[in-house]
């Protein structure tokens, strides 16, 4: 299997895993800790309506705006940096605080502070650390998600994201120009696997490098922990996950093979409900 393909599958179970295991257990450390709720993001904290999964889709395609202006009106590298700095520090603080908050850590918020800014340097003076940064930065981002909309908000939201995938990538082919553009900077908003290829058509050795958005890791992820609330069963995000991941094996064997661009979200999604309705038909009732 391509070397490429393995570490971005890893990658994904990784974000995944991660992620399920800091949303679920802020799920259940919220129904004795409300204080807790803090951490929905729901407009008015209201997971369960229709309105919410309008409202942050609306909130992608405002930012999605937002970048693409960016990208073509600013020349330098250091807004990009600040904005994922700021990103990443708050999706680690919060795996941070919930993974020192289920050991019972004395001074959790404090351990979890200095945790998140230190990786958040780390990122921002070793590009190095992209994919690690990348991993935490989804895992954070999709676990709130997750927390903060209900099954059927959270469906709708990843409907109409799958949707906006595939026509921002077929139709107005911004999400082709964001990526590429994006790419070039080093930056945690995908993960990357590089590998250098001996080239028949110039004879020499070339590098080649795979990428995958942090938005493709994130809601997958989101709509798992969300599925955790239908029967707080751990199985069904679980099997939400090993949905995704298969349906990420099919477009990464296609891309890696047609080299060309997908829209990744469409497939990953339909097949994570896909697994789901599964668990639910056959194992969690």
């Amino acid at each position: 299997m391509n070397k490429q393909l393995v570490l971005i599958l890893l990658l994904f179970l990784a974000t995944q895993l991660l992620g399920i295991y800091v949303g679920v257990n802020l799920i259940l450390a919220a129904q004795q800790l409300p204080d807790l709720q803090n951490f929905n993001v729901a407009p008015g904290g209201d997971s369960g309506s229709p309105a919410s999964s309008a409202f942050f889709l609306l909130y992608v395609l405002a930012g999605a705006v937002m970048m693409i202006l960016i990208l073509k009106f600013y020349r330098g590298l250091m807004l990009f940096k600040l904005i994922e700095a700021a990103t990443l520090f708050i999706a680690s603080n919060i795996i941070f605080y919930v993974i020192f908050l289920t050991f019972s850590v004395p001074f959790e918020w404090l351990w979890s502070i200095i945790l998140s800014g230190a990786l958040t340097l780390l990122k921002f003076f070793r590009p190095e650390a992209k994919n690690f940064a990348a991993v935490f930065a989804a895992a954070g981002v999709g676990a709130v998600f997750g927390f903060s909309l209900d099954i059927m908000p959270a469906v709708l939201f990843v409907a109409g994201l799958s949707l906006y995938d595939f026509l921002s990538v077929f139709w107005t082919g911004h999400m082709v120009y964001m990526a590429k553009e994006l790419s070039k900077k080093n930056l945690s908003f995908s993960v990357a696997a590089t590998t250098t290829e001996y080239s028949e058509e110039t004879g020499k050795p070339e590098k080649s490098t795979l990428e995958l958005g942090t938005g493709d890791l994130a809601i997958p992820l989101m709509l798992a922990v969300s599925s955790f609330k239908i029967s707080s069963n751990i199985l069904d995000p679980l099997f939400v996950a090993l949905g995704a991941a298969i349906g990420l094996l099919a477009v990464l064997w296609y891309v890696t093979h047609r080299r060309t661009f997908l829209p990744a979200l469409p497939p990953i999604c339909f097949s994570a409900l896909i697994f789901l309705a599964l668990a639910k038909l056959f194992i969690t009732g």
